[in-house]
């Protein structure tokens, strides 16, 4: 593969990696953080924050805040792994199908549905057991489009 085909095959493939994240963001945001908007040194009124306040009653809702946030993000990448996955699986075998016919779009297929199949995986609040599911379904797509790619012989 030339210099070139081999740029085209990277240059789709990271644009695939980016419609889907920046087509996440778009339409599937995050949830936001509680916290990210608060500022320490921002002293709230009164009516909002009574000087009679029990500190421990403060400290029940930041605690209760930081739990149905982590409730909130675990759902989220819990959805989004399974959405994003099985897409990015879609995207590499379907690529060793475009490799018979168009070798560089099949390989840049190929590279944006293994980068998408990460993507789904890194997320830190995901949970341990869809993480390692994940790498699982991951590599058993990576050894099929190996062995489609590698071992595929050309009749002609």
């Amino acid at each position: 593969m030339s210099f070139l085909k081999g740029s085209y095959a990277v240059a789709i493939g990271v644009l695939i990696v980016l419609l889907v994240v920046l087509g996440i963001q778009a339409f599937y945001p995050a949830p936001l953080n509680p916290f990210d908007l608060w500022d320490p040194g921002f002293a709230l009124p009164s009516p909002y924050c009574p000087e009679e306040t029990d500190p421990a009653d403060i400290e029940r809702e930041i605690t209760r805040l930081l739990e149905e946030y982590r409730e909130q993000r675990a759902a989220y990448y819990t959805g989004l792994f399974l959405v994003v996955l099985p897409l990015g699986a879609l995207f590499a075998v379907g690529g060793t199908f475009f490799r018979r016919r168009l070798d560089t779009l099949g390989a840049g297929l190929i590279l944006g549905g293994m980068g998408t199949m990460i993507y789904a995986i890194v997320p830190f609040a995901l949970d341990s057991v869809l993480r390692f599911t994940g790498i699982a379904v991951a590599l058993v797509v990576l050894v099929f489009v190996g062995f489609r790619v590698f071992s595929f012989r050309r009749q002609g």
